[in-house]
């Protein structure tokens, strides 16, 4: 079972590649908490058949912390609310990756050193260590890739990319 706080929906709104930070209100019970740095990830144009990978720090785009002061595990999970959306043209999702490229944490990275699809289903990031429970912020590092396929319809694409920070019970 999992209980989740309100803040799971730490909800990224994309607009081809603008992601923005919406933030709700902590329920009194969350143990949880999540920040971004607010970096706005904007792929710009792009041209049929080009791939572009966003890394403006150096190896990493933008980042967020997590936290939980509950006790117990907790993990990061992320997904896509739909494809890439332009009218009724979609880029397929394989076409549009993530990479956690590093990690203050010591607990696993689910999908090491690779850029992984994103999915319409939400995909575990992270699961915390045992010593993280207690309140240990941890610093996320991302990537992000997009490849344009040859035939793609031109248009202004966008989605919605959800960042989900749960605890176990």
């Amino acid at each position: 079972m999992h209980r989740a706080c309100a803040l799971r929906h730490g909800l990224w709104s994309m607009v081809y590649g603008l992601l923005a930070c919406s933030v709700f209100a902590v329920p009194a019970f969350a143990a949880l908490k999540f920040s971004t740095d607010g970096r706005p990830v904007a792929f710009g144009m792009m041209r049929l058949g080009e791939e572009k990978i966003l890394q403006q720090s150096g190896t990493y785009h933008n980042q967020i912390t997590c936290s939980s002061t509950d006790g117990q595990p907790w993990y990061l999970k992320v997904n896509v609310l739909q494809p890439l959306t332009t009218g009724a043209e979609t880029i397929p999702l394989e076409q549009f990756g993530w990479w956690l490229t590093s990690t203050t944490g010591r607990g696993t990275a689910a999908h090491p050193n690779m850029f992984t699809p994103f999915s319409l289903v939400p995909d575990t990031v992270y699961l915390s260590s045992t010593n993280e429970a207690s309140g240990t912020a941890v610093t996320f590092q991302f990537r992000y890739q997009l490849k344009i396929p040859e035939r793609q319809v031109s248009g202004v694409y966008s989605t919605t990319i959800r960042f989900t920070l749960t605890e176990l019970l």
